[in-house]
Formats: structure tokens, sequence, C-alpha cells
């Protein structure tokens, strides 16, 4: 059988893709973008779903990090970072080729009328886009980060947990007698009622009427400051979702005093209702 020999333009064509195949092989390329949000500028959050919304009641805070995507080595360039509700088309420094080195390329940005006209849930979506070394190809990355707008309080009113757990005053109740302190807080405690004992999950309700220091009393006037902050004849210092948070945080590291005293004196500055 007659041998049949590649000519030399057809060893130069083997050869040379077989250069591209061993840049592809070596460059392994993919972009990654991390958007967090932030309401001071200092604390971040991923917020990557409703459930994470960060509160925001002034200024809203963004900080974008684009990198090669862990365990790929080949280099990017031409990397523009968008984001069409802030209005940002940002071009950031290159990514260089490297199998060891990952840069970081970080791009903050502060959005003092995030929250004008606006109330409630905003998801946020960036995209970073960039330019395959070599092969000229591009390859994209988006994330997202959701705020939630809630106007800031003039405040200067509050009503006692003694008003809102009489019975003349459940018309003035923003939410259903039954709901329960979980359903509201997140977090599930333990209190004591006068004559009733220990009650696991109270009902708001039962919380106002708790005993005692410690959670009891956390309970009884987060109850009442959540009451206060929900009511629209109220005007309370905190929104609903700061006394949440606050108490969340109180719980969480099992330390009430500054809590206690906080909500006492804003509940103690005089009740508008009847």
């Amino acid at each position: 059988m007659k041998k049949v020999f590649p000519t030399i333009a057809q060893l130069f064509v083997l050869a040379l893709s077989g250069l591209f195949y061993s840049n592809a092989a070596l460059a392994d390329f993919e972009i990654c973008l991390k958007k967090e949000i932030s309401n001071d500028g200092t604390t971040w959050y991923d917020a990557n779903d409703q459930a994470e919304a960060v509160l925001i009641t002034g200024s809203a805070h963004f900080r974008f990090t684009v990198t090669k995507c862990p365990g790929k080595a080949g280099g990017l360039y031409n990397i523009v970072l968008t984001d069409p509700m802030l209005a940002i088309e940002e071009p950031l420094e290159n990514l260089p080729h490297s199998e060891t080195e990952y840069p970081e390329r970080v791009f903050t940005y502060e959005d003092l009328g995030f929250c004008d006209g606006v109330e409630g849930y905003i998801e946020n979506v960036a995209r970073v886009d960039s330019t395959v070394l070599y092969t000229e190809e591009t390859r994209s990355a988006t994330d997202n980060a959701w705020g939630y707008c809630e106007e800031i309080p003039s405040g200067g009113e509050g009503c006692t947990p003694g008003y809102w757990k009489q019975d003349q005053h459940f018309d003035s109740w923003p939410v259903d007698l039954n709901t329960t302190f979980y359903e509201v807080f997140g977090r599930s405690i333990e209190i004591r009622i006068k004559r009733q004992g220990t009650v696991y999950e109270p009902t708001l309700l039962e919380a106002l009427n708790a005993t005692g220091g410690q959670v009891n009393m956390a309970a009884r006037h987060a109850v009442a400051a959540y009451l206060n902050s929900s009511n629209g004849g109220v005007s309370y210092d905190l929104t609903p979702n700061s006394v949440i948070e606050a108490f969340q945080t109180s719980f969480d590291s099992d330390n009430y005093g500054v809590l206690i005293q906080n909500l006492v004196d804003l509940n103690e500055q005089g009740c508008p209702l009847n």
C-alpha cells in the first residue's frame, strides 16, 4: 500500500491548530462578578434574594468585585462593568493570564437617590463583559443585589406595652392579635407570664404580658416598638424592620441591656392614640 505524506502546508496547519489547542487547554477562561449592597458603606451584604434585602433609608452603597473564576487561568481584557439602573458603564483593568494569581478589580459606587420616589423591594442587576485572550471570544457574568426602601420616620411618639395589651386598645393594632412572636421577629423565645407560667412561642399579645427581665422585658418592649412603628398614627423613631433587626441582634448575642433601655425610652415618649 502506498504511503501518503502530508504536504508542508498541511504540516503547518496541523502545527498551528496544535498550538491553538495547547493555548486553549492552558487558558481556561471565565469571569466572575460579585455585587454587594450596604446602607452605610461599611457592612456589605450579598443580598441575592428578596429575603436578604438590605434596609435602605438614605444612600445605597454598592460594591462590585470582578475576578477570573476560581480555577480559571486565562487572561481577560476589555473588561467593562455595566449597571443600567445605576447608570454605570465602567472600564476595569485587565485580568492577566496566570495559573497562580487571581487579582480582583473592585469598584464601589454610592447612589444618593436610590430610594427617591420608591418604597418597597428593589432588585438591581449588574453585568460584566470581557474579551478572551487569544480567541477574542467574550465572557460575561451577572449578579444582583436586593434593597428595601423605607422612609425615615420623624419620631417623637411612642405607646407603652401597657397601652397595647389593653383590650380597649386592640382596635389600634396594625396586625392580628393572634400573630406569633416568631412570625414577626423570626426567633423562638420562651417567656414567663404571671399566673400562667412558662410560655413557648408566644403570640405578640402574650409577649406584651411577659413578666421579669432579660428576654421577657426585651420581648414586651420589642412588641410595643413593632406595633408603634407599624401604626400610621404613631410617629415612631424606628421602622418595623429596624425594630426586628435590633431584637434579632440582641437575641443572637444574648445581650438585651442596650436594646431594653433604648426601647423603653422610645416607647415612653407619649402616646398619640386614644
